[in-house]
């Protein structure tokens, strides 16, 4: 599937480059894009084009948004400012669901933290983070979801790497490998939740918006957030539905990865694996 002309639409990858200096945040996830056409990207058309044509993602303030020169270069290049400890209730990402059901393109790593041997030792993916499942089921338009798999990217920044450690290193083998469409699979969990909302008053944060109804009735936009907060919407059903989302979307791009991996060889020769955990390749 081509990352051409995407409207609506999520996209998921793993996240295997470390994140923690100005150059690896610079390096790690835009690296990815250099396979999108050269007219998608400014001086080769107009930087409306570019904006329009390109993802957002969502950033950590506490690493991207620490000084004003990095917090303004990450805003031009479509980064949502994120607070760590703030939930999926957070006003990020509510902007993230507004800009999806505008038909914008929304570029997450679910698994939230660097995933490399170092720090995930018996490999396989981490859980995916629940506001992938928000993003998605809150969205008033039903997103074309994407999953990228990216191989070879922790040989760049290793986290073992000795010094400088500040160079990426040259001569890996990457590969980034666009799956097929989990649409399909995540449509009736959306439409799941969608009539159980419709019986609640208030938005509920649907469209990314938190007010009562237009009778002013039900709670208001912070309660809103306390109850879901609390997983106790709807008899705790909208957080299950929200977890059925997440693990599904987890399925998809782990099956992406195995046929990935195993293509490269990566199990044949023993390597470690973000698809698979080592204890179950041995079984």
């Amino acid at each position: 599937m081509a990352l051409r002309n995407l409207a609506s639409a999520v996209t998921l990858s793993t996240l295997a480059f470390a994140s923690k200096t100005f150059l690896r945040l610079t390096t790690k996830e835009y690296k990815m894009w250099s396979l999108l056409p050269l007219n998608t990207y400014f001086p080769f058309t107009t930087p409306s084009r570019t904006r329009r044509n390109n993802r957002w993602t969502l950033g950590a303030s506490d690493i991207m948004f620490t000084k004003p020169t990095h917090a303004k270069f990450f805003e031009l290049g479509q980064v949502i400012e994120t607070h760590r400890g703030g939930g999926i209730f957070q006003e990020a990402v509510d902007r993230a669901v507004q800009l999806l059901q505008d038909g914008s393109w929304i570029h997450i790593f679910p698994e939230g933290k660097v995933n490399q041997q170092l720090t995930n030792p018996a490999g396989g993916l981490l859980r995916f983070k629940w506001g992938i499942g928000r993003i998605i089921m809150d969205s008033q338009v039903m997103p074309e979801i994407i999953p990228i798999w990216i191989s070879g990217f922790d040989q760049i920044m290793n986290e073992t790497r000795g010094s400088p450690r500040i160079i990426p290193r040259p001569g890996a083998k990457i590969s980034i490998t666009v799956g097929q469409s989990l649409t399909a699979e995540i449509q009736p969990l959306v439409d799941q939740w969608r009539q159980m909302a419709h019986q609640e008053a208030g938005t509920l944060g649907i469209g990314g918006q938190w007010s009562q109804d237009a009778d002013h009735t039900g709670p208001a936009g912070d309660q809103q957030r306390e109850i879901r907060g609390k997983g106790d919407l709807i008899d705790g059903k909208e957080e299950e539905v929200r977890i059925k989302i997440v693990e599904a979307l987890q399925e998809g791009l782990r099956k992406l990865g195995q046929e990935v991996e195993s293509a490269e060889g990566r199990f044949k020769h023993g390597l470690w694996s973000q698809s698979t955990a080592q204890t179950s390749r041995r079984e």
